[in-house]
C-alpha cells in the first residue's frame, strides 16, 4: 500500500513538473519579456503590425495585467480596421488602469468609426425620399471629418491617417 502512495506522489509531482516545463515554453522568463517587450515596440513603431501583433499577443498571455499591452494592441487592431478587436483590447486596457486618456479617446474614436459605418450602411438601404435618407447623410458627412486614428478611411471617406494616441 506504502508503495502504491509513493508512486501516486512522485507520478502527481512528475505531472505538475512537467506542467511548469510545459509553461516554461510557452511564458517567457522574465529577461526574457524585457526582450520581448523591446521587439514588439520596435515592430509597432517600425509599422511591421503583422510582427508587433503576434509579440504584443505573447506579452499580453505573460503579463495580462499591463494596460500598455492593451493599448498596443487596441492600437494595432484599429490600424489593420478590426474595430470590435481594437473596442474589445482598450476595454482590457481601461478594466486595467480606468483613468487613461488615450485608452478613452482610441475607443471613442473607434466606437465612433462603428457607428458611422453602421449609418453607410442605413442610409445605403434607404430611399432617397425617406426623411431619414438626408439624416443619415447629414450624419455620414459630419463623422466624415473625423481623423481615421489608423484605421483605413471607410468607403468615401477622406484619406487622412492619424496615429492612435500612445
Amino acid at each position: 500500500m506504502r508503495k502504491i502512495t509513493h508512486l501516486i506522489v512522485l507520478f502527481t509531482a512528475g505531472a505538475a513538473l512537467a506542467g511548469c516545463a510545459a509553461v516554461d515554453e510557452v511564458l517567457p522568463q522574465r529577461s526574457d519579456l524585457f526582450q520581448l517587450s523591446n521587439d514588439a515596440q520596435l515592430a509597432y513603431e517600425a509599422g511591421e503590425d503583422a510582427r508587433a501583433e503576434k509579440l504584443y499577443q505573447a506579452l499580453a498571455r505573460s503579463a495580462p495585467n499591463d494596460p500598455e499591452i492593451w493599448l498596443r494592441l487596441g492600437n494595432l487592431y484599429a490600424r489593420a480596421n478590426r474595430p470590435d478587436a481594437a473596442a474589445d483590447a482598450y476595454q482590457r486596457a481601461l478594466a486595467l488602469k480606468s483613468n487613461d486618456a488615450r485608452v478613452w479617446h482610441n475607443l471613442a474614436v473607434v466606437r465612433l468609426r462603428q457607428g458611422w459605418a453602421a449609418l453607410i450602411q442605413a442610409n445605403a438601404a434607404l430611399d432617397a425620399q425617406d426623411p431619414l435618407y438626408r439624416e443619415t447623410e447629414r450624419m455620414i458627412g459630419h463623422l466624415g471629418q473625423m481623423p481615421a486614428v489608423g484605421a483605413q478611411p471607410a468607403p468615401g471617406a477622406p484619406a487622412s491617417r492619424q496615429e492612435p494616441k500612445r
